[in-house]
């Protein structure tokens, strides 16, 4: 595998597999022997899911990693440890809890840019300071915004900064309704200036309940919607069988070239505070997890337990250890 650097250009290449990312864009482009194959794995996480931490001010009923107000946090030299270990990876995912709220959030993300990693991340919004804003807008490729009733004047302190900003929305048996309104009201979201909404599908995990979670008939019109309107959208791949059964019960056409099945232990992992490496941040036990302090992030990737789960995915792409319900 080699490593190269040119500008604002970042590729990965081997002998069965290309990948090329660009750091001011953020745009990326990967594939096999050929511009025809798509590899199923890559020698190195194009991504890392990272959480800083597990502590949130907001105690949200559904928050898939139970998130509290005096949760764990990682500290600045487990950050340092994990982001120097990264070689191929060129974005890092920030998360927590409530990553913000972490006294060395900014230094965090000065260390991954200076490190030749862009940093993007998701919050609340509750805690976007001058500070935080400062920092995103020197260090970070693009920031998410959680949907809530506080949203618009969060989404608007970035847009203002000219941050790349997406809303993250979680789609719920009773949050479908709302979503449709979000992304049917295009002059509202060109207004409020974000790049795009990316949908989340709810997860039963931690304090997510499995009566909450919908079905492919509950997001049937949203998956339309979202496919057939003029609003910038895109969905998280857990969406991914429940966009295929739109397409098999509706007349949506679909553009697979553009979407994908499970990308987890594949092409992206998740860190958490305490160092512990899953294939996804909705797994849970031991199973699938390492921890770094024992194992190099290179060994965990290519071991046993990463293997067994992308032999998961060979058997079935539509599964998912944290959703468990048909579709």
């Amino acid at each position: 595998m080699k490593v190269l650097v040119s500008g604002n250009m970042r590729a990965v290449l081997s002998s069965d597999y290309k990948f090329f990312f660009s750091a001011e864009s953020g745009i990326s482009a990967r594939w096999g022997v050929t511009i025809h194959d798509d590899p199923f794995m890559s020698p190195t996480p194009e991504l890392i899911d990272i959480a800083i931490s597990n502590r949130c001010n907001q105690n949200c009923y559904f928050c898939y990693r139970n998130s509290t107000p005096t949760g764990p946090l990682m500290s600045m030299n487990d950050f340092k440890f994990l982001i120097d270990q990264l070689n191929g990876t060129f974005q890092v995912a920030i998360g927590g809890g409530e990553p913000t709220q972490h006294p060395d959030f900014i230094s965090m993300l000065e260390y991954a840019s200076d490190s030749g990693i862009v940093p993007n991340y998701t919050t609340n919004g509750t805690n976007l300071t001058d500070e935080v804003l400062n920092a995103s807008k020197r260090h970070c490729g693009a920031v998410a915004v959680s949907w809530n009733k506080d949203s618009h004047e969060s989404i608007r302190k970035l847009v203002n900064e000219g941050i790349k900003t997406n809303i993250h929305f979680v789609v719920m048996q009773h949050t479908i309704n709302e979503a449709l309104r979000l992304i049917t009201d295009v002059e509202n979201l060109n207004n409020l200036g974000v790049n795009a909404v990316v949908f989340l599908l709810h997860k039963a995990v931690g304090r997510g309940k499995l009566a909450d979670t919908p079905t492919g008939a509950d997001t049937q019109r949203l998956i339309r919607q979202a496919l057939t309107g003029e609003a910038p959208v895109g969905f998280d791949t857990c969406f991914t069988p429940l966009i295929s059964h739109a397409e098999q019960v509706s007349e949506v056409s679909v553009p697979w070239t553009l979407l994908d099945f499970c990308e987890a232990s594949r092409f992206s992992m998740f860190v958490d505070q305490n160092l512990v490496a899953q294939p996804c941040s909705f797994c849970t036990g031991q199973r699938f997890s390492s921890n770094l302090r024992k194992q190099s992030l290179r060994d965990i990737w290519f071991g046993h337990k990463f293997d067994d789960f992308r032999a998961l995915l060979k058997e079935d792409k539509c599964a998912c250890p944290a959703i468990v319900r048909d579709v």
